[in-house]
């Protein structure tokens, strides 16, 4: 795992799956659906306006039925062709929160992520 404050490159083309993720504030309300299988600590949710996507449930503070986000989140993931640098805001179960030189931020994979110097 990348530890936060890491220097990295992006080492693989990965491609956004949703254009308009879900976010929320502290204490926003949720419906938490289903986990997932791959993730097994991120789970479907939804908020009141109607967004969803996979939220890890370190921002959750239930993992089914009406849940409050405990923390800020936003579930942007960057589209990346590899060979950008940045550095890594935080990294949960395979995934890494990213703010690259070019100024975008966002989660990508880990395994697209190498530490660089």
């Amino acid at each position: 795992m990348k530890a936060a404050g890491s220097r990295i490159i992006v080492g693989a083309a990965y491609t956004a799956q949703y254009a308009d993720p879900i976010s929320f504030r502290v204490g926003d309300r949720l419906d938490v659906e289903r986990q997932d299988a791959e993730f097994p600590e991120s789970y479907w949710c939804r908020n009141d306006g109607g967004k969803q996507g996979w939220v890890h449930v370190e921002y959750l503070s239930a993992r089914a039925g009406s849940a409050v986000g405990l923390k800020s989140y936003s579930a942007r993931e960057l589209t990346v062709t590899g060979g950008e640098h940045g550095q890594v805001i935080e990294a949960l179960d395979g995934w890494v929160r990213v703010d690259l030189d070019d100024g975008r931020k966002g989660w990508i994979p880990e395994s697209v992520v190498q530490e660089s110097s």
